[in-house]
């Protein structure tokens, strides 16, 4: 004959052990929505520049990505992202360095280091930059060590940029492009991208004898990214 003080125990623990994973599932599904429903995903992607080689024999190319990040139905942020790789013939022992300038904040006609970036239109016109308040976070400038035959994405953009109803693009403080759900025409967007530490910046690297060698540095000429609204992609298809 069952016992029934037995028989209720072990409901109980069924009971509890349910509620715990429903509890474990609820936790899951709020960590996603605070942290993000998915990871970024590439939406667009420029073909590679042409390799530029030091005096050491180094060569690296370089290339624009555009990624998206969907938070919620109504929030999808587009980030502007850097990818460079080595493609040198000679395999080197020890890895590039590269001084990535990310988070510019000297934006001088005349400094050069990191990234610069224009719109166009379909006939070629430039598109001029809209005004935006910002006070989130941005990427960090950053030494990169880059192996031989390595590939590594870097993000440009700020973080927390977003427009119902468009792409909103921001390859850096000061410039903001937006492009709406139903514009039709394609836009491409183009620049260079400049690594050429000063000297403080190596020094403040605190590099071990002799890494001074490896530190690599010109200036990509980064060809178009083409960036599609819903309504362009889908004419297109």
């Amino acid at each position: 004959m069952p016992n029934p003080v037995l028989s209720q125990r072990r409901r109980t623990l069924c009971l509890s052990t349910a509620r715990a994973g429903l509890l474990g599932v609820l936790l899951l599904l709020a960590a996603s929505s605070v942290f993000g429903a998915e990871p970024p995903r590439v939406v667009a992607t420029a073909d590679w520049s042409k390799p530029v080689t030091d005096t050491r024999g180094r060569a690296v190319r370089g290339r624009l990505v555009l990624c998206a990040q969907q938070f919620d139905a109504t929030r999808q942020e587009f980030s502007l992202c850097i990818e460079l790789a080595d493609v040198s013939e000679a395999v080197h022992q020890e890895p590039a360095l590269l001084f990535c300038e990310l988070g510019k904040h000297d934006f001088r006609p005349e400094y050069k280091p990191g990234l610069h970036c224009e719109l166009r239109d379909a006939r070629g016109k430039p598109v001029e930059t809209q005004p935006s308040a910002f006070s989130g976070a941005v990427p960090r400038s950053t030494w990169v060590s880059l192996p031989h035959q390595s590939t590594i994405r870097l993000r440009q953009s700020p973080y927390g940029i977003h427009r119902p109803g468009a792409k909103a693009i921001c390859p850096m403080l000061g410039q903001y492009w937006v492009i709406a759900d139903d514009d039709p025409e394609p836009y491409f967007l183009s620049g260079t991208f400049t690594i050429d530490p000063t000297e403080d910046q190596v020094k403040a690297a605190e590099l071990k004898p002799g890494q001074e060698w490896e530190i690599w540095r010109g200036t990509l000429q980064l060809p178009p990214l083409e960036i599609l609204s819903p309504q362009a992609a889908k004419a297109r298809s």
